[in-house]
């Protein structure tokens, strides 16, 4: 499975591929799945890349987004210049989607498969296989799609009348998974944010009683830390003492700050952060250059720094096993 996607700024090709590419894994029929958590740009670069490398994967997104009302946002985005590059990668996946069609299906039916709170996307269950695996999607709450149902049909009025519309951001639309691969359980917790109320962001996660039972070991941090996506509750009632928790950093917003960092090592000793944006170096060009840009953008962001991940094995068979963690291009652990 692979879920989202960003880019090796140094050879533009997604990351997943090419590690996949290096443990030389059949990518068009071992990988199952590709999953968009949500559609913000440093969680999409590359997706129609590797959704078209894995010919045999499902592609999901949140059912959040209905087909039919985002497509013609996208298309009157599109008119008004917002053609960004979220607007290419949906583009790019849906006539991936529209090529695959199998013999006998509508075109109308063909597109991803939409994941809600507490529905299976995923179970392999071969008698051959000498572990199981299946993957649940936490998110999004019926109150999310509730509300994003509403904020989408009055986007969609604003933009025939060419204005810009407010509504709910990808962060609480977007899919938190469930993993668990024989006796190895993971949360992916994308970008969801905690709110107030119980029907959606943590709470409403914390809250369902059809979730999948036990605790997860392993705890990919959402938002990048961030304070906004921080929830006790999660911490207590989904994980299990002393997760080995990922952070991913995002340079642009300075996250997460050394207070988050902080916050995090109270919850568990295993933290560890895939880079840090504070070593990053501030690409060099020529001085005309700098100054015009800078004319066009309010802030700079650097590019140049090494691209860092954290992999994590262990023997799915033994539920007693801890994981083997390895560090690599800047990686490092924290609160030891």
């Amino acid at each position: 499975m692979v879920v989202d996607s960003c880019l090796n700024r140094k050879t533009s090709e997604p990351a997943a591929l090419e590690y996949l590419r290096l443990l030389n894994v059949d990518i068009a029929n071992k990988v199952k799945m590709v999953v968009a958590t949500h559609w913000h740009d440093d969680h999409i670069h590359g997706l129609a890349k590797v959704l078209d490398a894995a010919k045999n994967a499902r592609f999901v997104d949140s059912a959040a987004f209905k087909r039919s009302l985002l497509s013609r946002v996208v298309e009157y985005g599109s008119q008004t210049g917002a053609n960004a590059s979220v607007t290419e990668e949906y583009s790019n996946i849906h006539r991936i989607l529209r090529d695959r069609i199998q013999k006998g299906e509508k075109k109308e039916s063909v597109g991803p498969m939409q994941a809600i709170a507490n529905a299976r996307l995923l179970y392999l269950s071969d008698s051959s296989r000498t572990v199981k695996a299946e993957v649940i999607a936490l998110s999004p709450s019926n109150g999310t799609l509730n509300h994003s149902d509403a904020e989408l049909e009055n986007a969609l009025k604003l933009f025939k009348e060419r204005k810009r519309p407010s509504r709910q951001g990808p962060n609480q639309l977007c899919v938190v998974l469930w993993v668990k691969v024989g006796a190895l359980q993971t949360i992916l917790g994308a970008d969801l944010e905690h709110v107030s109320g119980v029907t959606e962001g943590w709470n409403a996660i914390v809250r369902s009683n059809e979730r999948p039972e036990g605790a997860a070991a392993i705890f990919k941090v959402p938002h990048h830390g961030s304070k906004n996506a921080h929830s006790d509750a999660c911490w207590k009632e989904l994980l299990a003492g002393d997760p080995i928790a990922v952070v991913t950093p995002y340079a642009p917003s300075r996250l997460p700050t050394a207070n988050d960092m902080k916050r995090l090592c109270e919850h568990t000793k295993e933290l560890y952060l895939t880079s840090d944006y504070r070593h990053y170096k501030a690409s060099h060009r020529d001085h005309t250059v700098e100054k015009m840009l800078r004319r066009r953008e309010k802030k700079l962001r650097p590019l140049e720094g090494s691209m860092g991940h954290v992999r994590m094995r262990a023997d799915a068979r033994d539920e007693n096993a801890k994981p083997t963690i390895e560090l690599f291009e800047g990686a490092e652990r924290k609160c030891a």
